[in-house]
């Protein structure tokens, strides 16, 4: 079992649970939004290992990565990424349901922390083990005041740069099995202008919903359940190709 060094990060869409109690019809749109903007999140964090899909979280990891870096760079890129899929979404897709209208209630939000990690490997797949990957998931339930931001540790917030560390806020937790943690957070609402997609015409949009439509029948047929198979989908450590 190997123990490496690294900087470990959860991007986790919040608003997901409500977001899902509908009828089979909308739990199954509810389905391809939710895959659509955690692709978005996956595919903009070049350089990160996915360590594991969680339902409505993609849990990352860097051996021996540059915490600065990640901060001030990557999550922003993640979170564009996932901002402009959530406005694309809503210019292509002509549907009114309960679930297409309450697109804007989900939003990103993203926990940090560096420390050891141990690699596990099981039959094909290799998990992350210790008490420092245990704490980044205890992280996620937290006290934050706000609903878009990342929370980190002090050894996180301690690489960062002095202007990113003026917009940090303090916060001490007292994480179950961990104890009293003292973490910073940034409100990532007020510190990003959110990207506009551009509007795409009457065909076009026709075209964009027929498709996203078609995706959803083996749900709508009961050929597969929504979100069946979606919560802790387990992966082999990979990297996120450029």
């Amino acid at each position: 079992m190997a123990i490496r060094h690294g900087v470990l990060l959860i991007a986790d869409i919040s608003g997901y649970t409500n977001y899902m109690h509908w009828n089979r019809s909308h739990l199954a749109h509810a389905q391809q939004t939710v895959a659509g903007l955690l692709e978005s999140v996956i595919d903009a964090g070049k350089g990160l290992k996915l360590a594991k899909l969680e339902g409505d979280a993609a849990f990352f990891w860097e051996p021996d990565g540059n915490a600065k870096v990640l901060v001030c760079d990557r999550l922003s890129r993640m979170r564009q990424s996932f901002l402009a899929r959530r406005e694309r979404f809503k210019t292509d897709i002509a549907c009114e349901c309960a679930c297409c209208s309450q697109l804007d209630k989900l939003s990103l939000k993203f926990v940090v922390h560096q420390g050891e990690v141990a690699e596990q490997r099981v039959k094909r797949n290799v998990e992350l083990a210790g008490v420092d990957v245990i704490l980044v998931h205890r992280m996620l339930k937290n006290l934050v005041p706000v609903v878009e931001y990342v929370l980190m540790t002090d050894s996180v917030a301690a690489c960062l740069d002095e202007s990113t560390r003026g917009r940090c806020k303090p916060l001490i937790h007292d994480f179950e099995g961990i104890g009293h943690t003292s973490t910073y957070y940034i409100d990532l609402a007020t510190s990003e202008v959110p990207p506009t997609a551009p509007g795409r015409g009457f065909f076009g949009r026709v075209g964009k919903t027929a498709k996203f439509e078609l995706s959803t029948l083996p749900f709508l047929l009961g050929i597969r359940k929504p979100a069946e198979g979606f919560r802790n989908l387990g992966r082999g450590t990979e990297e996120i190709s450029a």
